[in-house]
């Protein structure tokens, strides 16, 4: 149960990160937003599968 929470609110942060990083001008602080935001997606998938398991 806890694993999904955990899913859920990473998922959450990253699409978070990523409605920021789409409302900021191009720029270095954009392209870490999405990167950080884009590898936190591969985790999420980890607590997912560990949750259905």
């Amino acid at each position: 149960m806890l694993d999904a929470v955990i899913a859920i609110v990473l998922m959450l942060v990253a699409n978070l990160m990523i409605t920021k990083a789409r409302q900021l001008p191009r720029g270095p602080v954009r392209v870490l937003l999405s990167t950080l935001a884009f590898a936190l997606l591969p985790v999420t998938l980890l607590f997912v599968v560990r949750a259905l398991v």
